[in-house]
């Protein structure tokens, strides 16, 4: 099921409104300023999901996954390249902070940081939308991507199965960095994955075409 340019454009407008609250969210978490931004939108079958972050990472990646369940129902993943996690942590906790603390706090932060992020993305669902959906609770992971989007996971929170390519997903590329790193140009890149059944991408798109027309 393919999206109308203006189709993408509304789910961009979502996106970025719930990139604009995890920022927030983020900087008042660890007192200072974190930027968020949204380079890439691309709404692609589940194959071609997995081909996006294997062509642009080829190492053990970790994430942060979480299931939402009712009328929209798939399962959201925040991907972060594994050699970059520290880094994350690092750019979120202070450079003051040692090596082994660092590791020690990795999977408490990232889950910390998921949370955030995957329920502003979400959120911005329900902030104009009749859909209603609950989340579970977030869960930390390290594996390849294959298997973090492996499609049997997702399938454990659709009502309907299907083949792996006739399940959607929005791949969005996401760019993570304090305002220091702003003016070094650094950056941290990461992956915002949301795959969807077939049934719930059909509800989305009708929503998003109610949206429209009341404009």
């Amino acid at each position: 099921m393919e999206l109308s340019e203006l189709e993408q454009d509304a789910l961009k407008e979502f996106f970025n409104m719930g990139l604009g609250m995890a920022a927030d969210s983020l900087s008042k978490m660890v007192k200072k300023e974190i930027l968020l931004s949204l380079p890439q939108l691309a709404v692609v079958s589940h194959r071609e999901a997995v081909a996006l972050v294997e062509h642009k990472e080829d190492e053990k990646l970790v994430a942060v996954r979480q299931i939402f369940l009712g009328e929209l129902c798939g399962t959201a993943l925040l991907i972060f390249p594994g050699g970059k996690s520290l880094e994350l942590v690092r750019t979120l906790l202070g450079d003051d902070v040692p090596l082994e603390t660092l590791t020690e706090l990795e999977q408490e932060t990232l889950l910390d940081v998921g949370n955030v992020i995957l329920n502003a993305f979400l959120s911005s669902f329900t902030q104009m939308m009749t859909i209603e959906f609950e989340f579970e609770a977030a869960e930390f992971l390290k594996a390849s991507c294959e298997a973090l989007l492996d499609i049997a996971s997702h399938r454990l929170s659709c009502s309907s199965a299907s083949d792996d390519n006739s399940n959607q997903a929005f791949f969005l590329m996401m760019d993570f960095k304090t305002a220091e790193d702003e003016l070094k140009h650094n950056s941290l890149r990461g992956y915002v994955v949301l795959l969807f059944s077939k049934e719930a991408m059909a509800n989305l798109k009708q929503e998003i075409a109610r949206i429209i027309s009341g404009l």
